[in-house]
């Protein structure tokens, strides 16, 4: 089930053999960077250069285009998972399976005085404005069908830091105009600041909005250098004991250049939430069937209803903030359930990746976006070195990994490998023979491509160098390209 949304998703694209789904409503209030405790002013706030751009619960539905169906018909064991699990993209909140709390109970682990009443915000302005959370604090507050909520409330509401909640504390890693890099820049950086000030056990995390147009058109070097901070902030929080909730960001309908990447930013984020298993919000997903995707005045920051943002009515859910305060509501609610509260699991039904990214066994290709995490210098195969079918003489001759993709009907696609360090994993796009001479189309970073019905691989194979092999960790996205995505124009 959706929330109580008007509209729905639409343009949804079936092209792979599981369903890899491409998706594309009275606005009383904008955002405005204010601290006075209520909700949003009326007044939008204007885009400065770089401009600050800043679910309901896990659906457990499947239908002809949904990720249950089609994963089962692709071989994803979709019960209860022994291993991670993916997280696909027709839900709003990722699932929680014995894996993830596992997952979740160790990283709380690491540090047992942390106070599990309390969170902390890592932001931009998204998440500064006064609309968000912050009327949790107070009375102003309608949780209509949503009264189960309530114990997450009070959990927060009734602890203090410095004589305020965690709903309407200002936190020290909250600013207007910030990205993932400033939250760990400086000595000591603020993501820090607020660690130390707060001693949390939960941070409710989103930066992308600046960071997408941080570099300009150059959206590629711009998601290379996102990715690398957000991990580096994800891996800080999570090595200090903190649970990080991250989320998608909205549209970027302010620019249609940044807007077209926002897709595959989202993408990345998915990917670092699956690949650590900690919790994710899908807050684009539940933007996009809103009139004007729950955005204020200025097309870049949420809306928030009149009456105030924490009221979680029909009326009141047709606006961004409110819906980002259910959500989010929602997702320290299953916290609480799963790990503090030790509930365990609230989902069963999440899909695993099948296969071990052997040429004899290749990780199947599912959902879209479809995104994965993991380590070449751990991988069993290193079969490929020099891609001849690209003309290429790369040394590629270190560990790599296979994924295959059946493609049912004619597609454009985009795939990214993201590393960090002195890691170089680079992108192969191979046929359906996934040796070197069958390789299409290859890249240090991207590759997109259209693709006729059939089959294809991607291989991620480390680079060789002097007899060094640059294995390590990399980030793997791929997507179907959107309509208005500049790379579906060419």
């Amino acid at each position: 089930m959706r929330l109580h949304l008007a509209g729905s998703l639409l343009g949804c694209v079936i092209a792979t053999s599981l369903s890899l789904v491409s998706c594309g409503d009275d606005a009383s209030s904008s955002w405005s960077p204010t601290r006075d405790g209520g909700d949003a002013s009326p007044d939008a706030q204007a885009a400065d250069a770089p401009s600050d751009a800043a679910a309901e619960h896990a659906t457990n539905e499947s239908g002809a285009d949904g990720l249950s169906e089609a994963a089962s018909e692709a071989g994803v064991d979709a019960s209860a998972p022994e291993g991670p699990a993916l997280y696909p993209g027709d839900r709003t909140q990722s699932p929680i399976t014995p894996w993830v709390v596992a997952r979740m109970q160790e990283i709380l682990d690491r540090d047992p005085t942390s106070r599990r009443d309390v969170f902390m915000k890592v932001g931009d302005s998204i998440t500064y404005s006064d609309a968000f959370l912050d009327c949790f604090a107070g009375s102003n507050v309608d949780l209509d069908s949503h009264g189960s909520l309530q114990p997450a409330i009070d959990l927060y509401k009734n602890a203090t830091v410095q004589g305020t909640s965690s709903f309407d504390r200002t936190s020290l890693c909250v600013e207007i105009g910030r990205t993932a890099y400033w939250a760990m820049t400086g000595t000591p950086p603020p993501v820090e600041k607020e660690m130390t000030a707060t001693h949390a056990s939960v941070a409710v995390t989103m930066y992308g909005s600046n960071d997408i147009g941080w570099f300009g058109a150059d959206h590629v070097g711009t998601l290379k250098w996102y990715h690398e901070h957000m991990l580096d902030l994800v891996d800080k929080l999570i090595d200090a004991g903190i649970i990080p909730i991250l989320s998608t960001i909205p549209p970027r309908d302010d620019d249609a250049s940044h807007d077209a990447w926002v897709p595959t930013l989202n993408a990345v984020v998915r990917a670092v939430a699956q690949g650590r298993q900690i919790p994710l919000v899908d807050f684009h997903r539940e933007l996009l069937p809103l009139a004007e995707h729950g955005l204020g005045g200025d097309n870049l920051h949420p809306n928030s209803y009149a009456q105030g943002a924490c009221k979680l009515t029909p009326a009141g859910l047709g606006y961004g903030y409110n819906v980002r305060n259910l959500l989010t509501l929602e997702a320290l609610d299953r916290v609480r359930k799963s790990v503090l509260a030790s509930q365990g699991a609230l989902d069963t039904d999440a899909p695993m990746l099948a296969g071990d990214g052997t040429a004899s066994s290749p990780f199947l290709i599912v959902g879209n976006p479809f995104t994965d995490l993991r380590d070449t210098s751990k991988s069993k195969s290193k079969t490929l070195g020099t891609y001849s079918g690209c003309s290429s003489n790369a040394d590629e001759s270190g560990p790599e990994y296979l994924y295959k993709l059946q493609v049912t009907k004619a597609s454009r696609v985009r795939a990214m490998v993201l590393d960090r360090g002195d890691v170089d994993v680079d992108i192969h796009l191979l046929d359906a023979n996934a040796n070197e001479a069958g390789c299409i189309s290859r890249g240090d970073t991207m590759v997109e491509a259209d693709l006729a019905p059939g089959t294809y691989h991607f291989s991620l194979d480390s680079f060789a160098s002097s007899g060094v092999e640059h294995s390590g960790e990399f980030l793997f996205v791929m997507l179907l390209c959107d309509p208005g995505d500049p790379a579906c124009t060419s």
